[in-house]
């Protein structure tokens, strides 16, 4: 396939290009480029294709319903939002469950069709503070240092990323194994102070799970101001920040801060979309994790983001990272080339992907979303196979 005029998204630039398509992965970038297979892009961008690496459903899906179904539909919402690859993230629930999850997950990892990729999976808890739970159930909360998390680590072909609070007791330790086995670990949900959160940075821990929300921030304890990870983590170059850019969990006014601090290469835009997106906003009471499951915490969609039943507390977003890009382009006033990088390169390298995905280099896959001047998706690219939308 040779994809001609297109304006190309590379990595610091945008350019008047070719990208000539062979076996799936990108074999040239110039200009008269010949090849059998046209597809004529004059007047689009090609953007390297879109990597979200915390979602938990879509089109009515969560991945904790734990079938193959389940997956395929929420990674075809996402493919048609522009995702080319994804991150499957769970909640906190019992661990026969998660288990189950990381077993579908396996199953689903090497399958090739009309949606997204699988990178594997996104451990959001159990081990998160009460304090700052969100929507987790606090039923199955748990301590590393009282648990055993043996399960974990056998899975760690699976998992890509597991979100911990770092002041429960054994987080250090905990890190410490995680990163051994090539896991990911993310600080959130959490109601730690500088000196309980520090040894576990020291430890691994190089990620923030959606930076300002259900996150420690500055208090006063025993008369001494300490920091949380709200505001540890605009300094700290060596973390990257998840962020919710969906001008609720994060509006326009906090992100120009955000990136004013961390930059696109310290920021990753993450659609923690759950069921509900794609569907409807009529009322519809939806389950957060395995439907029905009489222990779920229940959610709605008011005013364009997911709430808890009580419409008191945030659950998570219903927009894919596509509406997302277009917030902090249009909201945000972040460069263009620069807002591809957070939806796209630096995902990546935090799953430890870059090598294969996140951006248009020969060598890598031909992953690309197509935009249109508005920045709207016109064609997901997985792999050099143009992915056809879903008809809802």
């Amino acid at each position: 396939m040779l994809i001609k005029n297109a304006s190309v998204i590379l990595k610091d630039e945008i350019i008047q290009a070719d990208v000539l398509v062979k076996a799936g992965r990108i074999a040239q970038i110039g200009n008269d480029l010949q090849d059998s297979e046209v597809l004529d892009s004059t007047g689009k961008y090609l953007a390297p294709g879109f990597v979200d690496i915390h979602n938990h459903g879509g089109y009515g899906y969560d991945y904790m319903d734990n079938t193959v179904e389940a997956f395929e539909n929420i990674l075809r919402f996402h493919s048609d939002n522009g995702i080319t690859s994804a991150v499957a993230s769970t909640v906190t629930a019992p661990q026969e469950t998660i288990e189950k999850t990381l077993s579908v997950a396996r199953e689903v990892l090497p399958k090739r069709g009309d949606h997204a990729k699988l990178l594997g999976v996104h451990l959001e808890g159990p081990y998160l503070s009460f304090q700052n739970k969100g929507a987790h159930a606090p039923a199955y909360l748990k301590v590393p240092a009282e648990d055993d998390y043996g399960y974990i680590l056998e899975n760690a072909d699976v998992i890509r990323q597991i979100t911990i609070s770092p002041e429960l007791d054994g987080c250090v330790e905990l890190t410490e194994k995680l990163v051994e086995k090539g896991i990911v670990v993310s600080m959130g949900h959490d109601n730690a102070i500088l000196p309980e959160f520090l040894p576990v940075v020291k430890a691994g821990a190089s990620n923030l799970t959606h930076l300002f929300c259900a996150m420690s921030m500055v208090v006063m304890r025993n008369n001494k101001r300490y920091v949380g990870l709200r505001e540890y983590g605009l300094i700290d170059d060596n973390l990257t920040a998840e962020l919710i850019a969906d001008n609720h969990h994060i509006t326009p006014e906090l992100f120009k801060m955000i990136y004013r601090c961390k930059g696109a290469d310290g920021i990753c835009l993450i659609s923690d979309c759950l069921r509900a997106g794609g569907m409807k906003a009529d009322g519809t009471l939806y389950s957060l994790g395995k439907k029905d499951d009489p222990t779920s915490q229940q959610f709605k969609v008011a005013d364009g983001v997911a709430v808890l039943a009580d419409g008191k507390t945030y659950a998570g977003s219903i927009q894919p990272i596509s509406q997302m890009l277009r917030n902090v382009v249009f909201d945000g006033g972040v460069p263009l080339v620069e807002a591809i990088k957070t939806v796209s390169l630096t995902p990546a390298k935090i799953v430890k992907a870059d090598k294969d995905i996140g951006s248009i280099e020969v060598g890598k896959y031909a992953d690309f979303c197509v935009l249109n001047k508005e920045l709207m998706v016109e064609q997901t690219i997985i792999e050099g196979r143009i992915i056809q939308k879903t008809e809802v």
